[in-house]
């Protein structure tokens, strides 16, 4: 009996165990299972740029069924430390940013789909979402310093003279502007007169606007006194080219390869 009694003692502790090593088991496989799924995450998080956009409707690809020509992005100025000769408080960034968002609300009122840089992105992500996106216009907006003996003055626009249609819109816009800025202009210039990242590495159509001079007080205010001039002035100028891209598309198609060249990464004007 005592035999019996210590053998069902005994398949009762086995079973214990038996339920225990299977709970283990259990939660070993929980465990991978988890750890297999925060990996995943991690790698999709990686994937994500780091600058988001202004703008919340933009998106990593363009949108279905939109004409590029019908699609603009916009990269003003990220340089908060460029301040105003006029006040001393306001920035670059601040003034372009400003300038960015009329030219937009223009751009979208007429029909076009417009997209635009985070505020706190460089040059590099600008450029990258900028070339993911294939507008048919990139556009960035700065206000300019350092002219020659602190005078200078004018407005000036950048572009790759190895990108089709870059310098038809550089033209557009340019012209557009100089029409409206009160100092003697100093017109349009390539990639090898000035060693900006954005206009080097871009594989669409783009150009670089200087609107004017920020560390001379009389024309920094100006730039803040005529936001909305100035963006009327920018905004005809993205449709004139676009017009005319539209209609000629053969001399405003980005290089298939979609390659970049990788000029002077550093830099962040």
């Amino acid at each position: 009996m005592a035999k019996q009694k210590l053998d069902w003692v005994d398949l009762y502790a086995r079973a214990r165990w038996d339920r225990l090593l299977g709970v283990l088991v259990v939660l070993v496989l929980l465990i991978i299972v988890i750890s297999i799924s925060v990996r995943s995450c991690k790698k999709d998080d990686d994937a994500i740029p780091t600058g988001r956009p202004l703008q919340e409707a933009t998106q990593p690809t363009t949108e279905p069924n939109v004409d590029p020509m019908k699609m603009v992005y916009l990269s003003p100025s990220t340089q908060y430390d460029n301040l105003y000769a006029c006040d001393n408080t306001t920035t670059e960034a601040a003034a372009m940013i400003d300038l960015a968002k009329r030219v937009k609300a223009i751009l979208e009122a007429d029909g076009y789909t417009v997209y635009m840089c985070g505020e706190k992105v460089n040059v590099k992500q600008k450029v990258a979402e900028g070339n993911q996106l294939r507008c048919g216009a990139y556009v960035a907006l700065h206000s300019n310093s350092g002219g020659e003996s602190g005078n200078g003055q004018g407005t000036e626009c950048f572009y790759n003279s190895k990108v089709p249609g870059s310098r038809s819109l550089a033209e557009c816009v340019y012209n557009s502007v100089a029409a409206l800025t009160p100092t003697e202009d100093r017109g349009l210039k390539d990639e090898t007169q000035r060693d900006l990242y954005e206009i080097y590495n871009n594989i669409t159509a783009c150009c670089l606007l200087e609107v004017e001079f920020h560390d001379i007080p009389q024309y920094a205010q100006w730039i803040l006194d005529n936001q909305d001039a100035s963006a009327k002035a920018i905004a005809d100028g993205i449709k004139a080219y676009l017009a005319i891209a539209e209609s000629n598309p053969t001399t405003s198609t980005p290089d298939a390869t979609g390659e970049t060249m990788e000029w002077s990464p550093d830099v962040v004007h």
